[in-house]
């Protein structure tokens, strides 16, 4: 299953504790998302959002992890996507979307559309 934030299909849904991006791994950016609601009416609000970076990193040590646990009401996911490196240089375009996810959702409170 994927999630599309900000007109991008992130894939996932995979539990905080298992996600490990590895230096050699195509880095990648990280959705912090809560679900709620019932199955067949799912509610999905971005916790927060990062880039695993060239060293790639442990989301279940990543120092924010606290926070996200605190603003979680439901069920803690991570969706990923990656970014290669034939899409231009890999810093710039994961910030464009991080910046353009934190100003249309507003995290930790921003509710993810499913209509987009």
């Amino acid at each position: 299953m994927g999630l599309k934030i900000a007109g991008h299909l992130f894939y996932g849904p995979f539990p905080v504790e298992k996600v490990a991006i590895k230096k050699n791994h195509t880095p990648a950016l990280f959705a912090i998302v809560c679900r709620t609601g019932e199955s067949w009416n799912p509610t999905f609000r971005l916790i927060d959002i990062g880039f695993s970076g060239a060293d790639g990193i442990t989301l279940a040590q990543h120092p924010p992890r606290a926070a996200w646990v605190a603003e979680n009401d439901g069920l803690l996911q991570v969706y990923l996507l990656e970014i290669e490196a034939h899409e231009g240089d890999v810093g710039s375009r994961a910030a464009a979307i991080i910046e353009l996810c934190r100003n249309r959702y507003q995290p930790p409170r921003g509710i993810i559309s499913l209509a987009e």
